[in-house]
């Protein structure tokens, strides 16, 4: 199978893009007309606005890929986010904080790009790493 066209690929492409930082290249691999669900966010416009205000919150965000499975023009990803909450998210300012945190995406894929997306991640966590949680012990 042709690599640039292999789900498997693709998906990585796109969780090396946001690892990089630099979302000018995500039209590389989402297509214009995206369809998003859950914390995809349902257009690409709104993708890309949401990767833009996470990155804002965790600059130096990397994706690390846990596990990448394919069926056909699907790809199942459990994935774990680790950064460090250097800029504003939700309306929290920056503690410096290291966070790490799950998620999962359901992918599907075709002509090389991705063309719908569910996102799922683990918001509670990451909401508690940075303190804006009431139970939240600082670390």
């Amino acid at each position: 199978m042709d690599t640039d066209h292999d789900p498997r690929a693709v998906v990585q492409r796109y969780y090396d893009t946001v690892s990089s930082g630099d979302l000018s290249r995500l039209d590389e691999v989402l297509v214009a007309d995206l369809v998003g669900h859950a914390g995809a966010g349902p257009t690409f416009q709104d993708q890309t606005a949401n990767l833009k205000a996470w990155l804002a919150g965790f600059p130096d965000t990397k994706v690390e890929v846990r596990e990448l499975i394919r069926e056909g023009d699907r790809v199942s990803t459990w994935i774990t986010y680790h950064g460090t909450h250097d800029g504003e998210f939700a309306g929290v300012a920056s503690t410096g904080r290291a966070t790490s945190i799950a998620g999962w995406d359901l992918v599907r894929v075709s002509g090389g790009k991705i063309v719908e997306m569910t996102s799922y991640c683990d918001l509670f966590t990451l909401m508690n790493q940075i303190g804006a949680m009431p139970t939240a012990t600082p670390s």
